[in-house]
């Protein structure tokens, strides 16, 4: 009796360590990113089954997450651990909208203190660092890709000091005359130091094709490619894997505002539709191979005219930003955000350049393509209901994204949701409360999204949506 005792309590009965690999990595799809974080923390196996499961965290949406200031009375940390620092945050606070709860996430250097988001796509974000350089960083598992550097763009010169460190910039605002080789230079150059020069040059950047990691070299990334709207005079560039330098897509006298990758997959020989909108609500269809690094693409097709907003938008009494969303494959939608000015929130008289500009009303224009080859803008009536039932947008220097309400309780069909994109300068982004908020189509409200309202108080860096990816 007592050796059956001794024998039943020798074998060790199934735990959730014994649970198959298979229904782990069925498991680690299905979770939303919190409970993905925890995940490896359980055990061993657990730990082993998400690190073999690229392929298991592309199988459910993840609803979206806001990048969240800084609250500048914080405690920040050192370099080597630990608070009362160097004055630098080492970690990002993202909000989630699905449990309105917000959570801190240890990012590598440079600090994210000293970052600018001007883009934020499929996980990754599009950071400018102190010295106005980009790099791509998936803030979830720390990943980081540097971009071509700033001086590779043929308006930016850098001026440098006796140990090779930059000191200033100059960015020539340049303008070719069709018959020379050369640019003439109308206007002489202007001068920024380093950390200035980004809030100037960079409008917003967009991924053509995400990061995947190569196995040769180890630890490398490939297939990406960046599109990037940078002044002078809103011009497109490209930058890819394994380009060294910008690649400047001259179109003369466009302007340039937003640029969507299209929902079609790409092509199994790495060709990628991407669409473009200028400032008066043209829409045109790029070609790009985002494995032809230092090429340049195909001149773009028209896709959709200009499109003319309402009176008192074009009235230039008030900003008014576009941006362009792709409902379905092909189906597309322009958004126009109208903004009012309102007194900054401080405690002297606001000046001028303290003004801040408040979004009041959305207008959305769907186009509809006939046949031959034509077609037109159509104003939304009905405040968006037909098309937006279900759905919401998000908008800002994040890609520009239509989602599906039910990816979480909090997201609200019919609904845009906007982050400030602008226009920035070092003053404004440290000095003026952003424009975020949730607007209503339906009724015309405009609230702050839940659980964000005390940390929007603070400014900097100016919030950004980020759908969260957990890919490698």
């Amino acid at each position: 009796m007592a050796m059956n005792k001794l024998v039943g309590a020798a074998v060790r009965r199934p735990g959730w360590a014994d649970l198959p690999r298979d229904l782990l990595e069925s498991v680690l799809g299905r979770l939303p990113v919190p409970d993905r974080l925890r995940f490896p923390g359980v055990c061993t196996a657990w730990q082993s089954a998400d690190a073999a499961s690229a392929t298991a965290r592309f199988r459910a949406a993840q609803p979206p997450w806001l990048m969240l200031p800084f609250n500048p009375t914080a405690r920040r940390q050192s370099p080597s651990g630990g608070g009362g620092g160097d004055g630098r945050f080492l970690e990002a606070r993202f909000l989630s909208l699905s449990d309105g709860r917000a959570y801190a996430i240890p990012q590598p250097a440079p600090p994210v203190s000293e970052r600018l988001c001007v883009g934020s796509s499929d996980g990754w974000l599009v950071t400018a660092d102190a010295a106005s350089e980009l790099h791509l960083l998936n803030p979830l598992t720390g990943a980081q890709v540097q971009l071509p550097s700033v001086t590779t763009l043929p308006f930016v010169d850098a001026s440098r000091d006796a140990d090779g460190r930059v000191a200033s910039y100059d960015l020539r605002c340049c303008f070719g005359d069709g018959d020379n080789d050369g640019d003439e230079v109308l206007v002489p150059p202007e001068s920024f130091a380093p950390d200035r020069l980004r809030y100037e040059l960079y409008e917003k950047a967009i991924l053509v094709a995400p990061p995947r990691r190569q196995t040769t070299p180890p630890g490398s990334w490939g297939g990406y490619a960046v599109l990037l709207i940078c002044q002078p005079l809103y011009r497109l560039a490209i930058a890819r894997a394994g380009d060294k330098k910008w690649t400047l897509l001259d179109m003369p006298s466009r302007c340039w505002v937003d640029a969507v990758r299209a929902a079609s997959a790409p092509a199994a020989d790495g060709h990628q539709a991407v669409y473009t909108l200028d400032s008066v609500g043209r829409v045109e269809a790029w070609d790009m191979d985002v494995t032809a690094a230092g090429t340049t693409p195909p001149p773009p097709r028209e896709i959709a005219p200009p499109c003319c907003c309402s009176g008192r938008a074009c009235s230039m009494s008030i900003p008014c930003s576009k941006y362009l969303v792709e409902l379905s494959p092909g189906h597309l939608l322009q958004v126009h955000r109208l903004r009012d000015k309102a007194h900054a929130r401080s405690k002297w008289e606001p000046r001028q350049e303290r003004v801040e500009y408040t979004t009041v009303k959305a207008e959305l224009f769907e186009w509809n393509a006939a046949g031959g080859g034509h077609g037109e803008w159509a104003r939304v009536d009905g405040a968006g209901a037909g098309i937006l039932a279900g759905r919401a947008l998000f908008l800002g220097k994040s890609a520009s994204l239509c989602v599906p309400a039910d990816c979480c309780p909090e997201v609200k069909g019919n609904c845009v949701y906007f982050t400030d994109d602008g226009p920035w300068s070092h003053e404004r982004c440290h000095e003026v409360v952003p424009d975020v908020g949730v607007l209503d189509l339906a009724d015309g409200s405009y609230k702050v999204p839940r659980g964000a309202v005390r940390d929007l108080l603070w400014k900097w860096p100016p919030p950004v949506w980020v759908f969260p990816s957990c890919t490698n």
